[in-house]
């Protein structure tokens, strides 16, 4: 159930492909739902209890909180469990590398994954990007784990990497250091055999203090992998250099997340070589700067930054690529998220040139606040408020032109506007 959600998705894919009979329900149409229905499961659009006849499993996600399928199945005695407890259930029972944090864990999950995959591990990836995980034939398991509601309390990996610890659901956790103590009870609950590969840049996790062997990366000099922001990027190993890392994916933090993945895999055996040569056929994840395509002669992208922290470090990103101006549309997700960064969020697009606001993706959320995408775009000099796609559209059409690049960015569905404008003509 919610089978077009990145979550519930990423575990359709690996149970189609370890040979199970898949079939999916969502409330309306997606690309992701026509992604799974093409590789072979079965998608229903709407709810009905009688979708969990002859089931076996039924896996709902997390934003569902109850309906009259979860009521049926468990009448009926099929197994039920939330996505977080099905992902549970499988890093519990794999070797497993859970990545979490707060930003980069979708990228370092991927990244790590394909470093993996091309060294001959055949893991199992599961990325919430909605379109990169893979069911691999070997007992490893990569995995992106979520703290947005505090299920990361579910999972007991072997190894595990932490990113970064900010506030980014106020919706269920009251201040940041509830977010902090909620990643220490993970870290500290890694085995004493195991491994945790954490951030020294961030000092909440610099902090983290596990019972596993820990090992720091960044770009702080007293890391033990340790980064620096030039391109090709070298890492160093304890003083010593061990090579330079082509990565094609711009911005600081991304070599950041890069030198993570590359600390992670060192660690468990893959030789510096192997690591570096994955990381320059590294695609980029599905809605990660994405190139889309031309709109008007310029460059669209996606992303899916939708937390101050990430729209800044997206918009330097988007700076070292070449362009004329940059144009970001941007749709912010969930009131809550708004309300509580207003400030944070009128500082983060200072590196744009222009900025147009869409109306509030709410992710199912009450407005309780009041607050309003159009609070944020007259609070911001270079920005206007635009509210729908079909204004923005329109606003578009006599801004762009060629050599702009413009930066699509948000967790809800303003994809669907980048797709619709890089292919016309």
């Amino acid at each position: 159930m919610g089978a077009g959600g990145a979550g519930v998705s990423a575990l359709a894919r690996v149970f189609l492909a370890r040979g199970d009979e898949v079939s999916g329900c969502d409330t309306k149409v997606s690309d992701t739902t026509e992604e799974l229905e093409d590789a072979g499961v079965r998608i229903m659009i709407g709810h009905d209890p009688e979708h969990v006849l002859f089931q076996d499993l039924l896996v709902y996600s997390g934003a569902i909180k109850g309906s009259p399928e979860l009521d049926a199945a468990r009448a009926m005695g099929v197994t039920v469990l939330s996505r977080a407890e099905m992902l549970a259930q499988l890093i519990n029972g794999s070797d497993s590398i859970a990545i979490a944090g707060t930003a980069g864990k979708t990228t370092v999950t991927h990244m790590l994954g394909h470093i993996l995959v091309t060294a001959g591990y055949d893991p199992t990836v599961l990325v919430g990007d909605g379109a990169s995980a893979r069911a691999g034939r070997s007992n490893w398991l990569v995995a992106e784990t979520d703290e947005s509601d505090g299920t990361l309390t579910l999972h007991h990996p072997r190894r595990a990497i932490v990113t970064n610890i900010e506030l980014d659901h106020p919706d269920h956790f009251r201040d940041v250091s509830a977010v902090r103590d909620l990643f220490q009870w993970f870290i500290a609950n890694l085995p004493a055999d195991g491994l945790a590969v954490v951030c020294s840049d961030d000092e909440l996790v610099r902090d983290l203090k596990p019972r596993a062997r820990r090992v720091t990366y960044g770009f702080r000099h007293d890391a033990m992998y340790r980064c620096e922001p030039v391109r090709p990027f070298p890492i160093h190993h304890e003083d010593r250099e061990l090579g330079r890392i082509n990565l094609k994916q711009p911005g600081r933090h991304n070599i950041q997340n890069a030198t993570a993945a590359a600390a992670m895999a060192m660690e468990i055996g893959i030789p510096f070589g192997d690591v570096a040569a994955a990381l320059e056929s590294f695609p980029g994840a599905h809605r990660r700067m994405e190139l889309l395509g031309i709109f008007q002669g310029a460059t669209v992208y996606d992303d899916y930054a939708h937390h101050p922290t990430k729209v800044r470090a997206t918009i330097e990103a988007a700076r070292e690529l070449r362009h004329r101006r940059l144009i970001v549309v941007f749709q912010p997700h969930r009131y809550s998220r708004l309300a509580a960064f207003m400030y944070d969020f009128t500082r983060a697009f200072e590196g744009a040139d222009k900025v147009l606001v869409l109306d509030v993706y709410s992710a199912g959320e009450q407005n309780t606040s009041g607050v309003q995408a159009a609070d944020l775009a007259h609070q911001m000099p270079n920005a206007t408020y635009a509210g729908d796609f079909k204004t923005a559209r329109e606003m578009l059409e006599g801004l762009i032109g060629p050599g702009d690049l413009l930066l699509l960015m948000g967790a809800g569905d303003i994809n669907k506007l980048g797709d619709e404008l890089a292919h016309r003509v």
